[in-house]
């Protein structure tokens, strides 16, 4: 049950069963009215019961105007210029509710993360010996795909498949690995956005038998360091809002909490919230 892809009067829009949602990625079109319309179409068609649209500040009193609400911000996302923001439209009333529980635990998580915030310089830990990180190409394939089998249970799309990595790789994405002896311990995919200058982190998988041990740290901490080199001015992940560790370790590394996506993503079957952590290149 994957996700569909669909390219829509010049917005890329992913929708599909998997998280019951329209995901509004970009657009190249400014007419707010008729891509919020066709949205809403798609998402009554289909059932679906939430619509969320990343977009350029410019467009935000439109979908306000529609009945949506901001959920996160990233200030300078496009071209270190503009803001872009998170709104969602949420088409039940359940959709837009968590459990009492579960809203105390992100705000938790929340509160431990922002106290964790230092400098890059205060952040930065040497990488063990033992451990090696690296940029992974297509002969890393059969790795990256092992590790995945092991690390999602499901999936919105085919990332078992090498096919599809292979697309990734030669289409605007690059994979990074942790390695121990060889073996393949933490993966992230990386989304290069050319045209906004910004790097999206996603997707970190990580074998389950170093869950805990917090490799992802040095894995974020090399990304950052290269994605710095580069010409690209914006860096953020959407991260597990209940997850104390990967919050925690952006915001070690100086990101900064750019809001919530309620009730955004389903990750091994639960319906999940997730944190926007972002860094200002030029200002990190």
């Amino acid at each position: 049950m994957f996700d569909t892809l669909e390219k829509i009067n010049g917005a890329t829009l992913q929708h599909g069963r998997a998280h019951n949602r329209v995901y509004l990625m970009d657009t190249e079109q400014y007419n707010w009215d008729l891509l919020i319309e066709n949205m809403k179409t798609i998402a009554h068609k289909k059932e679906y019961d939430k619509i969320l649209s990343r977009v350029p500040e410019e467009a935000i009193d439109v979908f306000k105007s529609k009945g949506y609400t901001v959920e996160a911000k990233i200030p300078k996302l496009y071209n270190g210029e503009q803001a872009g923001y998170f709104l969602a439209d949420y088409l039940s009333s359940e959709r837009a509710n968590s459990p009492s529980q579960v809203k105390k635990t992100i705000t938790s998580v929340k509160t431990i993360a922002l106290a964790a915030n230092s400098s890059s310089e205060d952040a930065f830990f040497a990488l063990p010996d033992h451990l090696e990180i690296r940029k992974l190409g297509e002969k890393d394939l059969p790795s990256i795909i092992r590790l995945h089998e092991m690390a999602f249970q499901s999936y919105p799309f085919p990332i078992h498949d090498p096919e599809y990595l292979k697309q990734l790789l030669h289409e605007n994405h690059e994979f990074y690995g942790l390695f121990e002896n060889d073996a393949l311990l933490v993966s992230a995919i990386l989304k290069i956005q050319e045209n906004e200058s910004s790097v999206e982190i996603m997707d970190f998988a990580t074998h389950p038998n170093y869950n805990g041990q917090n490799l992802n740290y040095y894995l974020v901490q090399e990304i950052k360091q290269r994605v710095s080199s580069n010409k690209y001015k914006t860096l953020y992940a959407l991260v597990r809002a209940t997850s104390y560790g990967l919050n925690i370790t952006f915001s070690k590394h100086g990101f900064i909490l750019g809001g919530t996506l309620m009730n955004n993503t389903v990750i091994r079957g639960n319906l999940e919230s997730m944190n926007v952590w972002y860094c200002n290149l030029s200002e990190a």
